[in-house]
């Protein structure tokens, strides 16, 4: 099963490697460089997960998150979002839980962690 993912990150050699990681899963992406851009992406395309950094310009990734489940909560979609963070203090984690994210990674992570979460909301979707 290959999935349609929404990379909202800001630092263009931390996309090249979530592109990377994420196509070598077998599955597709799209990049938006702040939360305003995700946000606005995710409005006017279908995915299935998004890959949310935290600290970006205009809009970080708390503000988008709290925007999507605010949308979902009128809609009743929930899309999976992953926090991906070089904040790693539990306080930074329990900030990402409270605004709606559904799972947290911290980097510089190694592909093996981003599969094993991506695994975890969609078990059939990796190679």
């Amino acid at each position: 099963m290959s999935l349609k993912i929404l990379i909202v990150e800001d630092n263009e050699l931390n996309q090249k490697f979530a592109i990377a990681v994420v196509t070598k899963l077998g599955h597709s992406t799209d990049i938006a460089v702040n939360g305003k851009q995700g946000l606005e992406k995710y409005l006017k395309n279908t995915y299935d997960l998004i890959l949310m950094d935290i600290q970006m310009p205009e809009m970080n990734g708390i503000e988008c998150t709290l925007e999507i489940r605010k949308i979902e909560k009128v809609t009743g979609a929930h899309i999976p979002i992953i926090a991906v963070t070089a904040f790693a203090m539990e306080h930074d984690k329990k900030n990402c839980m409270d605004a709606g994210m559904d799972d947290f990674v911290t980097k510089p992570y190694k592909p093996i962690e981003l599969e094993e979460r991506i695994k975890h909301f969609f078990p059939e979707s990796c190679r």
